[in-house]
């Protein structure tokens, strides 16, 4: 291969949903401005970003659309295996023939039949393992309120058994065939190795029977540049992410009754957003909801901080809201439970608390926000945390390196 690399990159979404849309943008941005050539391949969307290649794209693919149960059923097998994708993705590669595709969240709307087009073509492949889809169908390992392993050992009716696809029987279903269907034809096989941006999520793969010598702890990256930090504490507590079960707000809203000084601003949308708006209207005061941000306003909300909360309940991979925290200068006081404790030194970069315990949560909390110069010196670690740890320039080193790895 060449010093430089031609790379296709894939995703679901060609807008930023989320943090693997953040870290899809960024590599594509870094890879174009270290040399390289990136092909994207996506779905159309009104909200995508502009791009040479959207002819090249998969029709919109929505599994929420309205519909009876049975409706919804009939259109599972194009969300299991999308022979649009593979076309789409083969006529793109006889066109624009890659060194190396690098997958990111594919399933439902692109679907592992495009890992069938790389096979045929012969394109070495890796992906990204953003979530937890690679061993549990419903992306979270996640049930019930609680973390789940029941579809351990291909064990995916369980799915069923549990709804675990929003309670919905029929998502689940979905989820039951297509996780049964990829397991029988071996799917991932054509994969050939899978980036971990935490030890947590390596490991919890090794554990499910995924080989070692597949998997690669690589973290994601963040352009420090882009972030102006400010270590002075804030006169707030903040949580920045979705307002679902998962991510532990109804305990952080409750622990909040335990009396800390600080109020608690909540930044984010979701399913719980009114019920948890409910839990928090007998104080007004103390718990305030500012909605979705993004870009210089969202900084602006993190910096003004005096630290932010992270009070996950299931696995977190490597969660951006840490890692823009630290980016912006701010400690993070967070569970600790899956890769946030990969992130989080307690003491040196924030604190640690037991998932799901409102007391532990809010005596942590307390001891936060009464040392301020301790506030200060964290806040300034995190940021040398970025700067040395998850920099660009080394990143993109590794990972192109990687590339070579897999196409020799």
């Amino acid at each position: 291969m060449n010093s430089t690399v031609r790379v296709l990159q894939a995703n679901k979404f060609f807008f930023v949903k989320g943090g693997a849309e953040r870290y899809f943008f960024d590599l594509i941005d870094g890879l174009g401005r270290a040399g390289h050539e990136v092909i994207p391949f996506s779905m159309r969307h009104a909200q995508n970003e502009a791009s040479a290649y959207s002819e090249h794209f998969v029709d919109e693919v929505d599994f929420h659309s309205n519909g009876s149960f049975w409706a919804r059923l009939r259109r599972a097998r194009g969300f299991i295996y999308s022979r649009e994708a593979r076309e789409r993705l083969s006529a793109l590669m006889a066109a624009k023939r890659p060194d190396v595709a690098h997958l990111h969240n594919i399933a439902h709307q692109l679907t592992p039949s495009i890992i069938d087009a790389f096979r045929q073509a012969g394109v070495p492949v890796v992906q990204t393992l953003h979530d937890f889809k690679l061993i549990c169908s419903s992306y979270l390992l996640f049930s019930k309120g609680d973390v789940c392993e029941r579809c351990r050992g291909d064990r995916h009716f369980q799915a069923v058994r549990q709804r675990c696809h929003h309670g919905s029987l029929g998502m689940s279903i979905v989820g039951y065939m297509e996780a049964t269907v990829h397991a029988r034809r071996r799917s991932y096989d054509g994969v050939d190795r899978f980036l971990c941006p935490s030890r947590f999520m390596k490991e919890k793969c090794e554990s499910f029977g995924i080989a070692p010598e597949r998997l690669v702890h690589f973290p994601y990256f963040l352009a420090s540049e882009r972030y102006r930090p400010d270590v002075e504490p804030g006169d707030y507590a903040l949580y920045l992410g979705r307002l679902s079960r998962e991510k532990g707000v109804s305990t952080l809203i409750e622990a909040v009754r335990r009396g800390p000084d600080l109020p608690l601003v909540i930044l984010g949308g979701g399913p719980l957003k009114e019920s948890l708006e409910k839990e928090a209207a007998s104080m007004p005061t103390r718990v305030r909801f500012e909605g979705y941000l993004s870009g210089d306003e969202l900084h602006d909300c993190i910096r003004g901080a005096a630290f932010v909360i992270v009070p996950s309940e299931w696995y977190e991979n490597l969660p951006y809201a840490v890692l823009e925290s630290f980016a912006l200068g701010k400690p993070v006081l967070g569970a600790r439970i899956g890769g946030i404790p990969e992130m989080v030194r307690d003491g040196e970069t924030g604190t640690l608390f037991e998932p799901g315990d409102v007391d532990d949560l809010a005596a942590a909390w307390h001891r936060m926000e009464a040392d301020r110069d301790r506030l200060r010196e964290m806040g300034a670690n995190a940021r040398c945390r970025i700067e040395t740890e998850y920099e660009a320039a080394s990143h993109l080193e590794r990972l192109t390196d990687i590339y070579r790895s897999v196409a020799a």
